[in-house]
């Protein structure tokens, strides 16, 4: 969710080309950091239902 806040703040605040780079790559970086939190964070049961339930609801 923060990355996601930052990501809108940084296109509506630069006026180039960042404009459009800065939101993609601070959105990227904050959902590689979520999913690295997760993993390390996580309880083994956690995992185990995070992955159940990405077969039985795949992403479209």
């Amino acid at each position: 969710m923060l990355s996601a806040c930052s990501a809108g703040l940084a296109f509506f605040t630069l006026h180039s080309f960042w404009a459009w780079a800065a939101p993609i790559a601070i959105f990227i970086a904050g959902s590689l950091l979520a999913e690295y939190a997760f993993t390390r964070l996580a309880t083994p049961e956690e995992n185990q239902r995070d992955l159940e339930d990405r077969v039985r609801n795949p992403p479209k």
